[in-house]
């Protein structure tokens, strides 16, 4: 059931987490009614984790297959029904023939006796038997019916248990997504700042590249500086002006990303306003046997294993089963005890990652806090030394671009460090983290 569980949940959820070139495939279009409260402006974080819990239509797929499981069990209720009053109807039969012989035979007795004709006798013999076979079949109808729906009982009751464990298993997927779609909107926000920060950055340094370029292409006209110089310097110059563009196209995607994520169309306009930075840094707990219980408890795709093996091993008390199907059942149970062992080793193993993530986080944010404190005085050296005339302005424009630099980095490292935090946070609760997974390293790579 496990695999079940998680194939299933990946396949309900990559649809909505492309990163590609092409617009979203299932981009939906919303048309908001007057009911309906409508974000207009810049977006905080919140504001769009909102939308997109609200507005996915992930969601309405889900409530959709609920309804549809819902459905089966009610199905199956109703066949388990027809099942007990079939049983009830023969039974009732049964009953009704054996009265009406009894009954019958009572009349015979006292109107047939010994001095009676022979051909009354005869006749009375008949009529007993008569009675006596009709009591016969309707009690072996009812055996016959009590075998059948004995059988289609089984049958119906696994498919009743199946169902409720998609049920349990749906459940779980929604609550995940809720989990994973609140990180996956983080993430988005998140890289669109970082993204747009950068632009800014490479567009200064495009006003830097060109003023270089100007320079080198005066000193080449008066012969102080070679050919090469300057055509390295226009090399340079179309180079950053690629690398702006691409930026933006990869800033269009993410932000049909997030559009798509809140149910609205790709293409709508979206400013995001950055969210604020974690101020204190705090390293990751000790890993330990109790933090280990937790996220061991938690875990739901071990509790799906364990569900498999107490299903296998109530299969091998079955007396009804054939020794071959017994065996395959025993085998399940083995099967669903080697995974077990191995979910448990990966909790263990991802456990540990995820601290690690955090401490190196941390490590990274708070190196990043001291640059960036560092390059600060630094800067404001370097302002006081242009203003005495010691610093061209083309030095200063690009030691400014450096201190930028260095503030993109921190806020880049802040982002990651909460990042980090979160992930942790959702594998203590038993968060299936598969799908955010796959679209960090994809918007990463």
């Amino acid at each position: 059931m496990n695999k079940k569980y998680q194939k299933g949940g990946a396949l309900l959820l990559a649809g909505i987490l492309t990163f590609s070139m092409t617009a979203p495939v299932f981009a939906k279009v919303r048309v908001a009614t007057e009911a309906e409260e409508t974000v207009t402006g810049p977006m905080t974080l919140e504001q769009i984790q909102k939308e997109v819990l609200k507005n996915n239509r992930i969601k309405t797929t889900m409530a959709l297959n609920y309804k549809k499981i819902l459905a089966g069990l009610d199905a199956i209720d109703d066949g388990l029904s027809d099942l007990k009053d079939a049983q009830d109807s023969a039974a009732h039969a049964r009953r009704a023939a054996g009265d009406a012989a009894a009954k019958g035979q009572g009349t015979i007795g006292s109107v047939i006796s010994p001095t009676s004709p022979a051909s009354d006798q005869v006749l009375g013999g008949v009529s007993s038997g008569l009675l006596s076979g009709s009591a016969k079949m309707a009690s072996a109808m009812e055996d016959m019916t009590d075998s059948i729906a004995d059988s289609k009982r089984d049958e119906l009751e696994d498919q009743q248990q199946d169902l409720k464990n998609k049920k349990q298993d749906l459940n779980k997927t929604q609550e995940d997504w809720n989990n994973q779609a609140l990180l996956v909107s983080q993430l988005l926000v998140e890289k669109t700042v970082q993204i747009e920060s950068g632009i800014r950055l490479l567009e200064e340094k495009q006003q830097l590249l060109e003023r270089v370029y100007q320079i080198t292409e005066k000193k080449a006209a008066l012969g102080l500086s070679i050919d090469v110089d300057l055509k390295q310097a226009k090399l340079t110059v179309q180079q950053n002006s690629k690398d702006i563009q691409d930026a933006k196209d990869g800033l269009i995607l993410i932000k049909r990303q997030l559009n798509d994520l809140m149910g609205r169309s790709i293409d709508d306009t979206l400013e995001v306003i950055a969210p604020d930075r974690t101020r204190v840094i705090e390293y990751a707990p000790e890993y330990s046997e109790e933090l280990l219980k937790e996220a061991t408890d938690n875990n739901y795709q071990l509790r799906t294993l364990q569900r498999d093996y107490q299903q296998a091993e109530k299969k091998t008390k079955d007396s009804t089963l054939y020794s071959g199907q017994i065996k395959a059942h025993e085998v399940d149970m083995d099967i669903a005890k080697v995974s077990v062992e191995t979910q448990k080793t990966n909790i263990a193993n991802d456990l540990k990652k995820k601290l690690d993530s955090i401490n190196k986080a941390a490590a990274a944010y708070q190196l990043q806090k001291d640059t960036t404190e560092k390059a600060k005085i630094q800067w404001e050296q370097q302002q006081k030394s242009a203003k005495l005339g010691l610093i061209s302005s083309v030095e200063i424009q690009g030691l400014q671009l450096q201190f930028e630099q260095n503030d993109l980095a921190l806020m880049q490292a802040a982002y990651d460090y909460d990042l980090a935090w979160e992930e942790y946070r959702l594998l203590m609760k038993g968060t299936s983290l598969d799908i955010y997974s796959n679209y960090k390293a994809r918007i990463s790579g």
